[in-house]
């Protein structure tokens, strides 16, 4: 029997030419109030095709989404509601999970239109026109309403005890025979005992589960039209149990290693110290409030959460104590011997510690301690232990934490919160050590909490709310507000159960270590005229409108694509070099059917018309998008062929291919030209000072593994005058660009008075004339003589990308041959130059020298 289970035989199907997956329907989009993500699209199309089958009532009456926490689980199960009551005619639907806690979170999520979490559009739920209604029920009734969707919401352990002792007007197996029935599963392995025991002794825990787990089936078998939709992300797949009993009901499975590496989580950092509780209290305290800071410098609104997690109820109960009288009895004079302390300790410049301590060194001490003391109080603190925490006050704090009235800082927990515990604002945890175990069951245990602190806080900054990280790769303080920092420690047993734990978890782990490459303008360069008092000169732009876009040519995509086609290439290992087949071709026009587009289309979720719509506004439905002929109507695919091969000769996957590649060229010209500004052949001139700084390059010291002519190092260049900063960080290309000016450094000097090469960093940015590309050349070469001062704009480029931005080099060429630019400049003297790409290939490199000394020399 195959080992694949039902998700990677849709996943198959869907590949295959003549299948064509499901699309999300309209009203599913409308009435849910968030927008589905694309994994979460692409995991509703692959529970519709089940459901589309003349089998499911006997195939795929039982289904599991196995997705990771924080994925969206219950915004799955919304849609999954809607779908079955609109396409099935649904409309009892039983929710349960095994915590009273997660009912009040989902009856609020299911339910409360006023809370900022509600999963259904706050508008109200219309399906063809028609308003449709959900009512909670404790009974579902003989003769439903049209239009209405009855939903039960219960604990597992509620459902059977009512079940096995039926009691009057009371939910009956007898009385729910006589209706079709949805049972929803959240955090569905707690019905797996039976399952799991696979003939081992079960203790009282999973006895009791195992009874659960047969009232579910028995459920479910009462009728052929019956649903078990189950949602977790805990399912122990190397249980050879579990996998039989699943291998062919998991219909999506989106683990969080995925999750994470598609940038929808915070990074998890594990900061490791040989301190006492209370030292590491006081730290996460600090912490918390410099996350606070850090993002109200920068404009972002940001209320951060602290959990202290314990072992015992006792020693959390006892850690509140502490940590409430550690803020109520701080100075300003205590704090500032906390923070010398700190400065002279962390001495790393890239840990977050030294960022922290340096930051609290320049604050008002005193200012500081009035903001901790107002911001963690007895009010502001929740402790999840007390007798009185599933008051529904309590539940309600917990999974509103987000809100800006929601005034909880700081949780003190034993293990309440590792399940159903929705919250997107938590950036600290930290481990009371007191009476904590170290085996693996415990560190199991940290690992599903940390998974659920790893999800990711939506912020706005510079006016754009983003739902992935996006300050992985820069150099940005802000990348504290997209981490999550779990404070421990330092012990060698503890640590190595905690990484096995966290790796069978799929959770990506960094250390707080970073290297660090700076480069300082140079003392000398400073003080230089050219420096402060020159210019550099970027083109001006002018903004576009939803109204500039009618047509593919909008977005810079060709209609008339053209495609080579291989039947065979040898690729040399390690070299990466590739020798194709050489033999004579022809030319011939790939024809396109609808067929043929629909299906390459079905493959490409960005092409989802959902999505299509917000970059094309102009199309009001697919069919237009395909028929067009400024957009797919007007496609022509051209094919090289060899001699003797016709376009009719390629197989039906092959042909879908071609389309596919298309399809990804269009996307990413789309998405990289949609609503952007365009250049305009006009240049005026900005200050050098206000343009050119020091900038640090920060690298991830594990990261090893990269094209040897990608490293990137720093490089000495104190001793060359002519380079305006201390060190050059680049790669082996660039390093070789430098030898080459320095090979002509004297020529050019022999016919320039100033003569300077600057490092662009990200900082000079220019734009198609006439187009919505843009782009920073690498380095700026600074020329002067008796008459005109030049920029000339140069730009090392790999053989890998050569072809791909051939257009940047094009744009360059075209500043020393277009008649209509205008430099604003209070004289005539400056003179635009743009040089062919340096390459390390010989002949490009001979064309770069042949250009450089034509244009310069």
């Amino acid at each position: 029997m195959s080992n694949e289970i039902l998700h990677a035989r849709i996943e198959k199907r869907f590949n295959d030419i003549f299948e064509i997956p499901p699309e999300v329907p309209d009203y599913i989009y409308a009435n849910l109030s968030h927008n589905l993500r694309p994994y979460q699209e692409e995991a509703l199309r692959y529970f519709m095709y089940t459901q589309q089958s003349d089998a499911a009532n006997i195939s795929f009456n039982h289904l599991l989404f196995h997705m990771a926490t924080g994925s969206g689980k219950t915004l799955m199960l919304a849609a999954t509601i809607l779908y079955l009551f609109k396409e099935k005619g649904h409309q009892n639907f039983v929710f349960f999970v095994n915590s009273d806690a997660i009912i009040k979170k989902t009856f609020d999520n299911l339910t409360n239109i006023a809370s900022p979490k509600y999963l259904f559009n706050p508008e109200g739920i219309v399906i063809d026109g028609t308003t449709v209604s959900i009512q909670v029920v404790d009974v579902f009734p003989a003769f439903p309403a049209d239009h209405t969707i009855y939903l039960k919401l219960t604990t597992i352990q509620k459902l059977h005890t009512d079940l096995t002792n039926p009691r009057e007007n009371g939910l009956t197996y007898e009385s729910l025979n006589e209706t079709d029935l949805v049972l929803l599963a959240d955090e569905a392995h707690h019905i797996n005992a039976l399952t799991r025991s696979d003939k081992k002794k079960l203790n009282t825990k999973e006895l009791e589960e195992k009874t659960w787990e047969s009232t579910v089936s028995k459920l479910l078998r009462q009728r052929p039209s019956n649903r078990l939709i189950e949602y977790t992300a805990t399912i122990d797949l190397n249980n050879d149990a579990l996998f039989q009993k699943y291998q062919d009901k998991i219909v999506f499975q989106y683990d969080l290693k995925r999750f994470m590496e598609d940038g929808y989580s915070k990074n998890v950092v594990l900061l490791r110290a040989n301190e006492d509780d209370r030292q590491k209290m006081l730290n996460g305290l600090l912490l918390s409030q410099y996350r606070k800071y850090l993002a109200q410098d920068h404009g972002v609104t940001l209320k951060p959460i602290i959990l202290f997690k314990s072992n015992k109820i006792a020693t959390s109960l006892e850690a509140n104590k502490t940590f409430l009288s550690l803020v109520e009895e701080m100075t300003a004079e205590g704090l500032k011997t906390v923070v010398d302390r700190g400065v002279s300790l962390y001495q790393n410049v890239q840990s977050i510690w030294y960022k922290m301590f340096a930051y609290y060194k320049e604050k008002d001490f005193d200012q500081v301690v009035r903001d901790l003391k107002w911001d963690f109080t007895h009010q502001t603190t929740l402790n999840a232990n007390d007798s009185s925490f599933l008051s529904e006050g309590n539940a309600l704090l917990l999974n509103t934490l987000e809100d800006e009235n929601n005034p909880i800082r700081a949780i003190f927990a034993v293990a309440k919160l590792n399940e159903g515990w929705d919250v997107l604002n938590l950036f600290d945890i930290v481990r009371i050590s007191e009476g904590a175990s170290s085996t693996k069951t415990t560190t199991d245990s940290e690992a599903q909490l940390i998974g659920r602190g790893a999800r990711y806080y939506p912020f706005i900054h510079r006016e754009e709310r983003s739902y992935v990280r996006r300050f992985d790769f820069l150099g940005s303080d802000l990348k504290v507000i997209e981490t999550l920092h779990y404070h421990t420690i330092n012990e060698n047993a503890y640590i190595k159960n905690l990484e096995k734990s966290l790796e069978a978890a799929n959770i990506q782990v960094k250390e707080d270590q970073y290297e660090r490459l700076e480069a300082k303008v140079k003392s000398k360069i400073r003080k230089m005229d050219f420096f402060k008092n020159g210019k550099i000169y970027i083109n001006k732009l002018v903004p576009t409108s939803a109204s500039d876009y009618e047509s593919f040519k909008d977005y810079n995509v060709s209609q008339a694509y053209d495609v080579q086609y291989e039947t065979a290439i040898e690729q040399q290992y390690l070299s990466g070099q590739m020798t194709t087949n050489g033999s004579k071709r022809h030319e011939e026009q790939l024809l396109i059917s609808r067929v043929l587009l629909q299906k390459a289309i079905q493959r490409n979720q960005f092409y989802c018309f959902n999505n299509l719509r917000t970059y094309i506004p102009s199309i009001s439905s697919m069919k237009q998008f395909i028929e067009d002929k400024r957009f797919l109507g007007g496609l022509k695919i051209n094919l090289s062929l060899p001699n003797g091969m016709t376009a009719q000769d390629l197989a039906p996957k092959e042909k879908l291919s071609v389309v596919e590649r298309f399809l990804t060229y269009a996307e990413k010209n789309i998405r990289s030209n949609y609503m952007k500004e365009r250049g305009t052949p006009v240049f005026e001139g900005v200050a050098m000072s206000q343009l050119i700084d020091d900038y640090v390059v920060e690298m991830n010291k594990v990261n090893k593994r990269i094209n040897v002519t990608q490293v990137v190092r720093a490089r000495n260049m104190r001793d060359h005058d002519w380079y305006i900063y201390d060190q050059a960080i680049v790669n082996g290309l660039e390093s070789s660009l430098i030898d080459f000016i320095n090979d002509y450094v004297e020529e050019l000097r022999e016919k320039y008075q100033e003569v300077y090469l600057i490092r662009n960093e990200r900082k000079v940015k220019i734009v198609e004339i006439g187009q919505v590309r843009g782009f920073m050349p690498d380095f700026l070469l600074y020329l002067k003589d008796s008459d005109y001062t030049y920029q000339v704009f140069i730009e090392p480029k790999g053989t890998n990308l050569r072809e791909h931005d051939e257009w940047k080099q094009e744009f360059l060429l075209s500043l020393s041959t277009r008649t209509d630019i205008e430099i604003l400049n209070e004289n005539d003297q400056v003179r635009l130059l743009g040089i062919k790409f340096y390459s390390d290939d010989r002949e490009l490199k001979q064309a770069f020298r042949e250009d450089f000394k034509e244009k310069i020399l």
